[in-house]
């Protein structure tokens, strides 16, 4: 087909159609080829494609915190380009080498039989469009390459793409209860006392200073600061408060073991082992370390021995354990319990800063039987009516 776009009867019998978007590429491709003829510097660079990866992947790990999880994400971009598409430079690189690589990464890049999370793909989907479009920016890849990408939409309403893990109430009970006796007012106790008695998002927590916490008062501020901000920034300001022995510890170790850290900011930072501010994957650790039953005090629910087991003999492969929970999970389980005892969603918004209308889509996970207990006193009530038509004792 290339051979007749020089044909002008041709090309006016198929464009006042419906031209088809392949012709319509082929069409853009000759003309911007024969102006490259004319004017050198519209014409697309070419680089190879493992120094395009590297500069990419330099400047996608200087916006992030999360620099361990876009490595492995820029790493499966990598061995599509290099060892599935065979991609050398940048100007090997075709619409159908686009087009291909979400299969890839869906289907075929993992081990296991089964596909890639629906999430986890729109993720990385996000992520090869933006190399697409670095692409793009500096005269590497055609424009046209950006429409080739499809981005898997979640119905999130439907509950697809809910993360449905959450901590179990007994497991943060011994967990607490075993900290509190071994492991009294440390900064992992203090962790685990704030996400297990409060719900915070990680970033809120880890942002958190030593004013902010007012031992009179009994409170915690939530406030944003430039190089710690909240979610939403002003908008999610709020105060908390603390409740039964968790003052006490929080002061116990600010007294005691809190060592005399300031971050870079000059700030106080409340959580910190003396290394500047704790980061996000230290108490990712902590979370998945202190919510295995085995480590505080509860029986194995997977009938596994703790001295075979790598998840209970090393902290760092906490996170292997099946009952093992990170942060976020202990956030939902929390709120889920929470509404199980009866507290308001506008409750939970202020505490937790999460609305109704999220907590029912994310947070608020009763399994069925404590469903059906939140609502036995409204039923039972109902029944008492006499002059219910329905009612059972009739």
């Amino acid at each position: 087909m290339p051979d007749n776009l020089d044909d002008v009867e041709f090309l006016k019998q198929h464009l006042s159609g419906d031209p088809s978007e392949e012709l319509l590429e082929q069409i853009a491709s000759t003309v911007v080829d024969r102006m490259a003829d004319s004017f050198p510097e519209l014409s697309l660079k070419s680089r190879p494609m493992d120094e395009v990866l590297e500069d990419f992947g330099d400047d996608k790990l200087e916006e992030v915190d999360s620099t361990g999880q876009y490595k492995r994400k820029l790493n499966y971009l990598r061995t599509y380009l290099e060892d599935e598409a065979c991609v050398e430079t940048s100007d090997d690189l075709t619409s159908e080498d686009v087009e291909g690589y979400k299969k890839w990464r869906k289907y075929e890049s993992l081990s296991r039989d089964e596909p890639l999370a629906r999430t986890t793909l729109r993720d990385d989907m996000y992520l090869f469009r933006e190399f697409i479009q670095y692409m793009i920016e500096h005269r590497m890849a055609p424009a046209r390459f950006e429409k080739r990408i499809e981005i898997p939409e979640i119905d999130y309403e439907s509950g697809e793409g809910v993360d449905k893990k959450k901590l179990d109430p007994e497991i943060a009970k011994a967990a607490l209860e075993y900290l509190r006796k071994y492991e009294y007012a440390g900064v992992e106790h203090v962790s685990m006392e704030l996400m297990c008695q409060s719900g915070p998002r990680k970033g809120g927590l880890i942002g958190r200073d030593v004013p902010d916490f007012d031992y009179e008062e009994r409170i915690l501020q939530y406030e944003t600061q430039e190089t710690t901000p909240l979610k939403n920034d002003e908008g999610n300001e709020r105060e908390i408060s603390l409740y039964g022995e968790t003052p006490e510890i929080i002061q116990d170790y600010l007294k005691n073991q809190r060592p005399a850290e300031t971050d870079d900011e000059g700030r106080e930072p409340l959580l910190t082992k003396g290394d500047g501010r704790i980061s996000a994957s230290m108490l990712q650790k902590i979370a998945y370390m202190w919510t295995r039953p085995c480590e505080v005090g509860l029986g194995c629910p997977h009938d596994r021995d703790p001295d075979d087991c790598e998840a209970a003999q090393k902290n760092n492969s906490a996170y292997k354990c099946p009952s093992s929970r990170a942060p976020h999970h202990i956030r939902t389980g929390y709120i889920t319990d929470q509404k199980n005892r009866g507290v308001s969603a506008d409750g939970v918004q202020q505490r937790c800063d999460v609305s109704p209308r999220v907590q029912d889509l994310h947070y608020d996970l009763p399994d069925d039987t404590e469903e059906r207990e939140r609502f036995e006193e409204e039923f039972r009530n109902a029944d008492d009516d006499p002059n219910s038509g329905f009612n059972h004792d009739q």
